[in-house]
């Protein structure tokens, strides 16, 4: 009521001229929209709105309301565009202000959004969920500092905000700053579910980091048992048993992802070396071969000739290096590689020529 009330006594110092059937027919059409909007029909909301811009194409409610309709069918900029009109006329309209960033934010543009939401702060400065909006741009922006002190600002308003300690925890997770990360992480774990998996990965990543691989496969597990499927925890704990040296077991839950995602060619290739290093070469053949399927890997390239370098095909594993280094002529662990096969096969004089070439 009290949003409507503000709008209101808006509509009547720029309607003054209006027929008083006009404005009670805008005042029922602002308030048909509204209800269309929170019942989350957009489509109905945006012609009754449509409707009361007609007869009055000023009136802040109306635009803001069409403004909201439009940012809720993802179309920013037509939203925008009402919010800018509002702001013309009253630029410290609150809820013009923060939808003319939210759909700023929607355009893609963090740049532009930030203006408008420091200009709401000035108006509304304990508005907690607009600061965490302007941390993310910050973040986006990759300033780190103001990312940092406008996520801090709100977690001072609201100190288990869910938006504002995941925010900041993704922020210190990506400047590796582990304490503090696991700190708003664990906080938000304390009061909120909706994040579990999320933050089971993402705890589990940081422990992996530190090579604390049993806590890191305990959230791994958990996040497992919540989403089967996900690749970030099959990831997690194939990586950790590859830490373990236990390559078969991380080849066990890498394969899981492959089943899901036959386009991932890095990973093809991973465990292809990772075969490699328990001597199953015909599966790490497979492998390489899954890679190159997706398009040209050096890496699988060079995978292949060490299968052919332990079966003694030395033609072979020559040949599948010299095919790398037909599309990186200088690749050093490409010529590293070939040295090692020249020296398996006794050749040291071109063994030492291909040493030459890395030299030079």
């Amino acid at each position: 009521m009290l949003v409507y009330n503000h709008i209101s006594q808006s509509q009547n110092k720029t309607n003054t001229n209006m027929p008083e059937m006009s404005k009670k027919s805008v005042i029922e059409l602002s308030k048909k929209g509204s209800r269309l909007f929170r019942s989350g029909r957009f489509k109905e909301a945006e012609e009754a709105y449509l409707e009361a811009k007609a007869l009055d194409a000023e009136n802040p409610y109306v635009l803001s309301g069409l403004g909201d309709v439009y940012r809720k069918l993802n179309r920013f900029e037509d939203s925008g565009r009402q919010y800018d009109e509002v702001l013309q006329s009253d630029p410290n309209n609150i809820f013009a202000l923060r939808g003319a960033g939210d759909a700023r934010r929607g355009m893609k543009q963090p740049q532009n959004a930030i203006p408008y939401w420091l200009r709401y702060l000035e108006i509304n400065p304990q508005d907690s969920h607009v600061m965490v909006r302007i941390a993310d741009a910050c973040h986006k922006l990759n300033d780190i500092t103001q990312a940092i002190d406008f996520y801090e600002q709100s977690l001072k308003i609201r100190p288990y905000d869910p938006f504002a300690l995941l925010g900041l925890g993704n922020v210190y997770y990506a400047q590796q700053d582990d304490e503090k990360a696991l700190d708003c992480f664990e906080k938000l774990m304390s009061k909120n579910s909706s994040h579990n998996v999320v933050l089971m990965t993402m705890m589990g990543n940081i422990y992996r980091r530190r090579k604390e691989f049993d806590r890191a496969m305990t959230l791994y597990e958990s996040a497992l048992e919540h989403d089967p499927e996900n690749s970030f925890a099959l990831f997690g704990m194939g990586d950790c048993y590859r830490g373990q040296v236990n390559m078969g077991k991380a080849i066990f839950w890498w394969d899981k992802i492959l089943e899901q995602e036959p386009g991932n060619q890095s990973l093809w290739t991973r465990v292809g070396d990772a075969l490699v290093s328990l001597n199953q070469l015909d599966d790490a053949v497979q492998h390489y071969t899954s890679s190159l399927k997706v398009g040209h890997d050096l890496y699988a390239m060079l995978g292949l000739a060490r299968v052919e370098q332990r079966k003694g095909n030395i033609a072979k594993a020559i040949d599948f290096c010299e095919q790398a280094l037909s599309v990186d002529t200088d690749n050093v662990r490409a010529l590293d590689t070939l040295v090692s096969i020249y020296e398996h096969a006794g050749d040291a004089e071109k063994a030492q020529l291909t040493r030459c070439r890395i030299r030079n």
